[in-house]
C-alpha cells in the first residue's frame, strides 16, 4: 500500500529538529530523540521556515532510486529539518512500513 502524504495534517515541529512522529501523555513528541536529545518533547514556538527546501529519503535512493526527493513539510514521515545542510531529511518507505 502506497503511503500519501498529500492528505495529512502539518506536524508541530519539535526543538529537536524533528516533526512529531508519537505522542507521550496526549502530547506531542518525537520518538526518534525523546530520552536522549534535548527539545525531544518542546513544540518549537518558532519553527524554521522550510519554503524553497527540499526533503531527501534518509536512505538515499527513494522508492523510484530518485533519492524521493520532495519539497521539505512536516507532514512527510519521520521528516527531520537539517538547516546545516542542503537537504532535509524523511522516510520515503522504501524499506517498507513494517
Amino acid at each position: 500500500m502506497a503511503h500519501s502524504t498529500e492528505t495529512m495534517v502539518a506536524k508541530p515541529m519539535m526543538k529537536c529538529g524533528h516533526a512529531a512522529n508519537a505522542t507521550s501523555e496526549g502530547k506531542p513528541v518525537c520518538a526518534i530523540c525523546v530520552g536522549m536529545k534535548p527539545g525531544a518533547d518542546e513544540i518549537d514556538q518558532s519553527p524554521p521556515s522550510l519554503a524553497g527546501r527540499k526533503a531527501i529519503c534518509a536512505y538515499s535512493h527513494g522508492a523510484n532510486g530518485d533519492r524521493g526527493e520532495t519539497d521539505s513539510r512536516t507532514n512527510l514521515p519521520f521528516f527531520e529539518h537539517r538547516p546545516n545542510e542542503a537537504t532535509d531529511r524523511y522516510y520515503c518507505g522504501c524499506l517498507g512500513w513494517n
